[in-house]
């Protein structure tokens, strides 16, 4: 086992190199997130929880601009924990590639097929994805991540696809509910990323929000589970698309939105 020693005074100037806030969504969040906070999206089966996780990785990756052209991306790094092979990288360029798109459409410049592909792969180079099968697996990623994070300094953002992966394998060891092994994963994960300036971000699936639950309800949910935003995803009554449950301290909100191969637009 190596082992990684710095002074205090390196520590401090390391980070303070990093930015302490990111913009991962000029929609669901109002202003940049702290770069501590911890991010919750919920729902059912097909309400767009992964794609939704992949484009936070894609707006996370990205550059912000490119020979004067604005992306609009964090230009940081980030680590994908990828549970079940659920995450597809070709999704994650493909949602990379409408946004560089999109940025030269709207400066009404020309993008040329090889200037994407040079983006895209730059780009990928800041992601680190990390494969796991099992819970042993993954409690042991979690317990190491800080390896990670001393390694690459610009690392920003950590995400999870599907934290509750292994729930039946370590319920056959112990019971406890579902929520309870979330809690569990949650503290080693915050006792990896305290004293850096990491976002994590996870999917989890659960029932779409009931329209009785009140806001003290939600906030008080919050404060016990440590998630500062929570974005429960539901199918809506109104055809083709769905709705956005926003939740954190001070707030409450809901954003509709559709999914397509471009994926998640917001319908303000």
């Amino acid at each position: 086992m190596q082992f990684h020693s710095e002074s205090g005074l390196e520590m401090l100037l390391r980070f303070k190199e990093k930015s302490h806030s990111i913009n991962l969504d000029n929609v669901l969040f109002s202003t940049d997130i702290n770069n501590k906070s911890i991010i919750e999206i919920i729902g059912a089966s097909s309400t767009g929880k992964t794609v939704l996780l992949c484009q936070f990785i894609a707006k996370c990756i990205l550059p912000a601009q490119y020979k004067g052209i604005k992306i609009d991306g964090c230009d940081a790094c980030a680590i994908l924990i990828n549970t079940l092979g659920h995450v597809q990288m070709s999704k994650i360029a493909e949602l990379m590639t409408s946004t560089v798109r999109n940025a030269y459409q709207a400066a009404n410049v020309q993008l040329s097929a090889e200037t994407v592909d040079y983006i895209i792969n730059q780009s990928l180079e800041n992601l680190t994805v990390i494969s796991c099968c099992n819970n042993d697996q993954l409690q042991l990623i979690l317990h190491t991540l800080e390896d990670e994070f001393f390694n690459n300094k610009r690392i920003t953002l950590l995400a999870i696809d599907n934290i509750l992966a292994y729930y039946w394998q370590a319920r056959k060891k112990n019971i406890l509910t579902m929520n309870y092994y979330a809690t569990g994963l949650l503290k080693i994960i915050r006792s990896q990323t305290s004293q850096f300036h990491i976002v994590t971000v996870y999917t989890k699936w659960d029932r779409p929000v009931s329209k009785y639950e009140s806001y003290a309800k939600c906030t008080d949910t919050l404060e016990r589970t440590g998630v500062n935003y929570r974005l429960q995803l539901s199918k809506s009554t109104r055809v083709r698309e769905f709705m956005c449950h926003v939740q954190f301290t001070n707030n409450v909100k809901q954003i509709y939105y559709t999914i397509s191969d471009s994926g998640i637009k917001w319908i303000r």
